[in-house]
């Protein structure tokens, strides 16, 4: 799936020849630390965060600190943002995301199309997202296991679910410290833990944890 189906429109922005002063105002009454900045035909120019504002106003020889809160209260937001700014397009994919983001440690990402700003992503929107593939709004019961990374193991663990009557609600897989094996977390509705231990245990090699959520 691409991040522009799950991204976040019509994000807090700020503009081009908005005061520090305004933006921040803006930013606390949307309870936003960061906003992308915006020039006059909507092309993204830079990011502003409340760290940056607060560097600047670290005050200078000679200048008490609250004339420095003046002076950059009152400076265009262009003088004091982060203009080196990473961006991706909304038809990147979701991991490429959120190895962008893990890699460069960045709380939220602009989402650019032909310069123009059409969203944003955050951690906040990546763990939505991770609770859908744990299906965490569901009802069910939920199991680890671990199987041998090998063709056809997902696909014999499918259909004796299916054979059973039983509903996937998620399915993940994770790496094992043993790189012949995988770990994965089913959550399904029809079966119970003994059940599904029952069921799956001739095809895994042992389970991981059991737990109904």
């Amino acid at each position: 799936m691409t991040i522009g189906r799950r991204m976040t429109k019509n994000p807090v922005v700020a503009r081009v020849g908005m005061t520090c002063s305004e933006t921040l105002n803006l930013m606390r009454c949307e309870n936003v630390q960061k906003v992308p900045v915006l020039d006059h035909d909507g092309n993204l120019v830079g990011v502003l965060t409340e760290k940056d504002i607060l560097k600047a106003s670290i005050p200078s020889s000679g200048m008490s600190l609250l004339e420095m809160a003046y002076e950059v209260g009152n400076m265009p937001v262009e003088q004091v943002m982060t203009t080196d700014v990473v961006s991706i397009g909304p038809k990147t994919n979701m991991e490429e995301v959120a190895r962008i983001m893990t890699t460069q440690d960045l709380s939220f990402l602009p989402v650019v199309k032909d310069r123009k700003l059409v969203g944003i992503v955050s951690r906040s929107d990546m763990f939505k997202i991770l609770m859908e593939l744990f299906g965490a709004r569901h009802y069910g019961t939920r199991i680890s296991f671990v199987v041998a990374d090998k063709i056809g193991t997902l696909a014999r663990i499918s259909k004796v679910l299916e054979e059973n009557g039983i509903s996937i609600i998620s399915f993940c897989t994770f790496s094992d410290a043993d790189p012949g094996n995988v770990i994965c977390t089913l959550k399904v509705e029809g079966a119970d833990e003994d059940k599904l231990v029952e069921l799956l245990g001739p095809i895994v090699a042992g389970f991981v944890d059991l737990g109904d959520s």
